[in-house]
């Protein structure tokens, strides 16, 4: 089975209905984005008035602060207004969190890893927790307010339950 290389609307951006237009827009990261997106045509103009518009706005340009408990452990840097460059600085455990609360929707994370050897980690951790420098998460009480995924293994509750394809490095 061939799979096609290119995908023709007929009659461009103003040929796809407001369903496919809302699913563009809210995959928008950044406000500005959106803004260009909306004054493309009158079509895409007319999304505003969406039912789905407001909770496709509130998504947009969410501030997420990074916590780090242990300054020398890890440095941060700027790649554009998005993505951030986190590198460990030294041997150990090194337990990073963001300060969103993620209520409602679904949100994705994308990470890239490198020189890891595979000890990396994503997880999930409750919001009234505060994870103390050089925490590692199966450690107790840890365990009992922390969720992660890494090396094949989902962990929750101090359990872990293999099956997952594990972190390869980039």
């Amino acid at each position: 089975m061939t799979v096609p290389k290119e995908y023709n609307v007929i009659g461009g951006l103003p040929g796809v209905g407001p369903d496919v237009l809302l699913v563009v827009l809210s995959e928008f990261r950044l406000i500005s984005n959106a803004v260009q997106f909306l004054g493309v045509c009158k079509k895409t103009h007319k999304l505003m008035k969406h039912s789905r518009f407001m909770k496709i706005v509130e998504q947009l340009n969410y501030p997420i602060s990074i916590i780090n408990n242990d300054p020398d452990c890890v440095e941060f840097l700027d790649i554009d207004d998005v993505q951030k460059k986190i590198q460990k600085n030294k041997y150990g455990f090194c337990t990073i969190s963001l300060d969103k609360v993620l209520n409602n929707g679904i949100w994705s994370l994308e990470a890239m890893f490198q020189n890891s050897y595979r000890d990396t980690y994503i997880g999930i951790v409750r919001d009234s927790y505060v994870i103390p420098a050089n925490t590692f998460f199966l450690s107790k009480p840890h365990t009992d307010h922390i969720a992660a995924f890494g090396s094949g293994y989902v962990y929750y509750k101090g359990q872990g339950t293999e099956g997952n394809d594990r972190f390869k490095g980039n």
